[in-house]
Parts: C-alpha cells; structure tokens; sequence
C-alpha cells in the first residue's frame, strides 16, 4: 500500500488501461480497479539506447532491447489494485515502447516501422554472416550470438519449442545445477526471442561467455516427443571473450 501510494505520486509517463510510471531505475505499471484477467495480461518491453553499444550483444543488431513479462510474476494484488515493477537496464534510455501482448503474440512488434526496418536489415546482415548448420531453420553464428533464420516462414514453423544445447570445453564452467548433465541447457520459444516478418523468421540468442565445444540445437515435435529438427554445431576455436 505504501508503495502504491509513492509511485502513484511520481512520474507518470504513459497513461493507458495500464498506467505506468518511472522512477529512477525501474518501470511501474499500475491499474484499479484490477481483476484476474489482468493480471494473466503479458507485456512487451522495448527499449532505446542512446547509445545502441550499451545492448547485449545479441541485441545490437536490432538496435533495441526487447523483453517479455508475465504481469502476474512482478506483481501484487490488492485492495482492487494492482501493482508490478519492472528493472531498468543501467544505460542511458532514449525511448521505451510498452503495452499488453495477444495470446502468442510475438514480443516484437511487426506493426512498428522502425522494429521492422530494424529486423529486416539485421537480416540481410545475417544471412550474409557464417552459416553454422543448414537444416529446416539455418542456423548462423556472428561471436557470441546465434540467429535461426529461415524463410519462407509461417506461423505453423514457430508455434513449438526450440532447443538449446551448449556443452563448454570445460565443464567446470557450468552451474552446480547443470553439472550432472554436462551442458547448459537454454529452450526458448520463438516468440519470445524473435520476428516473423516479410514471410521471413529470425531470432538471435545469446551464447554463455565460456570456450565452447559444440552445440545442439533444433525444434521438438508438438507432444515434446521427438525433434521436428536437429543440428549439431561443432566449436573449433576458442570463443571471444
């Protein structure tokens, strides 16, 4: 309650079915009355640098960050409010593009000009970069980053789950909690990490910063039993740091 109250005196930066508000470091979106239907609603965050070298490195090419949230998992109800926050990164911010997300939605916005132009030179940049694996989606490798690229592309190509595997050189670099199993283990849904565009689809994931010497990859069926399909990627050089 009393933080309701100190964030619905600041700043209010967006007004909308959803208010939102920002302070120093962090997002405030804010809502009464509130129901469960809001706060099962999923959001989608993008955010401008002022300077687009301060993104993560799997983010650089498209010139923004872009993040997706469950309200429910930051947020409290109460009193027929509700409440989440969300951390902003530490750079300077030129712009933020917010707003609630359909079921399945992609957490990029195709509708956005300057997103879409963003993805669509990214692309052409990509598909000219070292082709890793060649398989239902290409796969390419550009330092630190994987894209998963393929065209035509349709909705029915990014509707099941994507693996990731990443087994390091060393596998003292992994966590205590991947250890047993011998690589790190990074699943992703396309929608999460990625735009289908243009009847084109690509996605950029990043890869953990430890020497590594080869990764699994593919897309499962949609029972989970089995691979639509798979590739390995075979590591010869150490990575850059």
């Amino acid at each position: 309650r009393s933080k309701y109250q100190r964030v619905a005196s600041g700043e209010l930066v967006a007004r909308s079915t959803f208010d939102v508000y920002r302070d120093e470091g962090a997002l405030h979106y804010v809502k009464t009355p509130c129901s469960d239907e809001d706060v099962r609603t999923r959001f989608y965050l993008h955010i401008f640098p002022t300077d687009g070298e301060e993104l993560p490195v799997h983010r650089r090419l498209f010139g923004h960050d872009a993040k997706v949230f469950n309200f429910w998992k930051h947020a409290l109800r109460f009193d027929d409010k509700c409440l989440a926050s969300i951390a902003l990164p530490h750079y300077d911010i030129a712009r933020i593009e917010t707003g609630p997300l359909l079921p399945g939605q992609s957490r990029e916005r195709a509708d956005d000009p300057g997103v879409l132009e963003a993805y669509r030179q990214a692309y052409q940049r990509v598909a000219s970069g070292e082709l890793v694996a060649r398989s239902t989606f290409d796969v390419y490798r550009d330092e630190r980053v994987l894209y998963y690229v393929k065209t035509p592309c349709s909705d029915e190509d990014v509707k099941t789950k994507f693996f990731l595997h990443i087994f390091p050189t060393d596998a003292k670099e992994l966590s205590d909690h991947r250890w047993l199993s011998g690589y790190d283990n990074d699943d992703f849904f396309f929608c999460d990490r990625g735009l289908r565009f243009d009847d084109k689809c690509l996605a950029g994931i990043a890869l953990p910063p430890y020497d590594i010497a080869r990764i699994e990859t593919g897309q499962f069926h949609f029972d989970s039993r089995g691979k639509r399909w798979k590739a390995q990627i075979f590591l010869d050089e150490p990575s850059k740091r």
